[in-house]
């Protein structure tokens, strides 16, 4: 399952806020702190997401590791498996296709309950 990655430069959370709404999405900013590694999961929603500040580091299925700092935007489908590793620790905005309050619990999913359809 493909998903991408990209380094820009450095924006604010009103300027990210403000794409993914142009992008129709639903918009949602928060802190992300991890002092352990989180197990392999993934999400039943689509997402872009925007590193506004700190840094961090995921690794997807295959255990490539990817390093993020402000300005990173990760574009990921629905199913993508992932996990944040230890000692990241920033403000992310994220756009999903779904709203938040649609988000079915836990919202890290089990691997093994992925659907066929989204691990394609």
């Amino acid at each position: 399952m493909e998903y991408e990655f990209t380094q820009g430069e450095p924006i604010s959370e009103h300027q990210a806020l403000d794409q993914i709404a142009a992008m129709g999405l639903h918009g949602l900013a928060f802190d992300d702190v991890h002092d352990e590694d989180e197990v392999l999961h993934w999400h039943e929603f689509e997402s872009v997401a925007f590193v506004i500040s700190g840094t961090g580091s995921f690794a997807d299925e295959h255990g490539n590791v990817t390093h993020t700092q402000p300005g990173c935007r990760l574009q990921a489908p629905a199913g993508w498996l992932h996990r944040t590793l230890a000692g990241s620790a920033g403000r992310i905005v994220i756009g999903t296709n779904l709203p938040y309050g649609e988000w079915t619990m836990p919202i890290d999913k089990d691997p093994a309950d992925r659907p066929v359809e989204l691990a394609i």
